[in-house]
């Protein structure tokens, strides 16, 4: 049985012009060179077919990676078991990063863009951080979830119990008598983009007490680390005090905020009692002390110099604690830019889809978009298409660089595959 491929006959006219396969040509046709073998006029490396340069090379890559649209790798192992040429790594590298229908239908976030701390606070309570914990049991009072305020500066945080269904203008309520009543009024507020923090009212109430409000990327709550982390610790609590009266944690939230406060922090160094009030506050360990016997903190010029003293070295340990984890988090991550006008491609992960639209065989990204706006170095704005109903702002991890396909590569690619005979 004898099969002949209506194309491939021109390599014999190609090879003696091909700057790669024109000296293997000569010397197999004189019979000098052992590693290349000429067989019915064609070169084979091995059992490969060797292939001049010309439109085919570019067609045998586009028929065998649209059998399944596999990766670079795996594309290349498909064209490189039957198929050689000089630059064949490069040529399936450029075509499968140019391919449309990967890019739209496979997406993931990756490791680009730099850890960007935000900037250490040098007091109590001026920058705070705030988040929901949800989906908590209803206890018997109704509360279901838990309103979060953390300071950035001394790590304290308060627990306070409310419901799910709580609107901008409670949420305001809830801050000013539990927040405001005791603290004061903050500079700064870190927050996700949830409903309630995005409302009118919310933003109109801060913009006139002179607050700034700072909002993490959509669908990116590492810029409110802080919170996040105080969330998860919330949890591991409420799980060990509850035990089996789940839905009695609303009469132990008041004992876990006394523990987080209590403890000493890994990154200060100090309890949050110990930086914002200059001691630690009496536990039922305490009760054991004598009543003769009193604690002297010193004088009030002690007292002060003392709080001084204690606020210099968080702030200190908080720049230490900041900058190493900048340099852990750095050292898996790379840095990649995009300039206002570029192009790129958006991945769309399962939150962005509108509830119920969400499947797994829905495209992965979008594009290609234009950038609006660069609102830092890891956060940028898109332009959308119309029917997206989602944030424009995306982090960079979830940007791929669009690249400019070459018509002339289009066409080529497009010409007819050889026939079988």
């Amino acid at each position: 049985m004898h099969a002949s491929v209506v194309g491939f006959a021109v390599f014999t006219e190609l090879y003696p012009l091909d700057p790669f396969f024109g000296s293997i040509w000569s010397d197999l046709s004189a019979g000098i060179r052992s590693d290349y073998v000429l067989l019915d006029g064609f070169i084979f490396l091995d059992n490969r077919l060797c292939v001049p340069d010309c439109s085919l090379r570019l067609k045998i890559i586009k028929e065998l990676h649209e059998e399944g649209h596999v990766g670079r790798d795996r594309t290349l192992r498909l064209v490189a078991d039957s198929y050689f040429w000089p630059t064949l790594r490069r040529d399936v590298a450029r075509h499968v990063e140019r391919c449309v229908i990967c890019h739209r239908s496979k997406g993931h976030a990756s490791n680009s863009g730099l850890y960007m701390p935000l900037p250490v606070p040098t007091q109590p309570w001026t920058d705070i951080s705030m988040d929901f914990v949800l989906g908590l049991p209803r206890t018997q009072r109704g509360n279901d979830s838990i309103f979060v305020v953390v300071d950035r500066f001394s790590k304290m945080a308060h627990f306070i119990p409310c419901k799910k269904t709580t609107d901008a203008v409670q949420v305001a309520i809830l801050f000013f008598r539990e927040i405001y009543r005791i603290h004061g009024l903050p500079i700064s507020i870190v927050s996700d983009r949830d409903s309630r923090f995005l409302s009118h009212f919310w933003r109109s109430l801060w913009r006139l007490l002179r607050t700034s409000l700072d909002m993490s990327s959509a669908y990116h709550p590492q810029t409110d680390g802080q919170t996040e982390v105080t969330n998860r610790s919330l949890g591991d609590m409420l799980r060990c005090l509850v035990g089996d009266n789940i839905r009695s944690w609303d009469s132990v939230l008041c004992k876990a905020e006394f523990a987080h406060n209590h403890a000493v922090n890994r990154s200060t160094k100090f309890s949050p009692f110990r930086v914002v009030y200059g001691l630690i506050p009496r536990g039922p360990l305490d009760l054991g002390v004598a009543p003769n016997q009193t604690r002297d903190h010193g004088q009030a010029v002690d007292f002060v110099s003392d709080i001084a003293y204690v606020h210099s070295l968080v702030h200190e340990n908080l720049n230490v604690s900041s900058a190493k984890y900048k340099l852990d988090a750095d050292r898996h991550r790379r840095d990649l830019q995009f300039a206002v006008g570029d192009f790129v491609w958006a991945v769309l992960t399962r939150d962005r889809f509108p509830p119920g639209t969400y499947n797994k065989l829905k495209a992965r990204k979008i594009g290609p978009l234009e950038i609006l706006e660069k609102i830092n170095a890891n956060a940028y704005r898109v332009r959308l298409p119309a029917d997206v109903r989602s944030s424009d702002v995306f982090n960079v991890k979830h940007l791929v660089p669009y690249v400019v396909h070459d018509e002339l590569e289009d066409s080529r690619a497009n010409l007819s595959l050889p026939r079988v005979t």
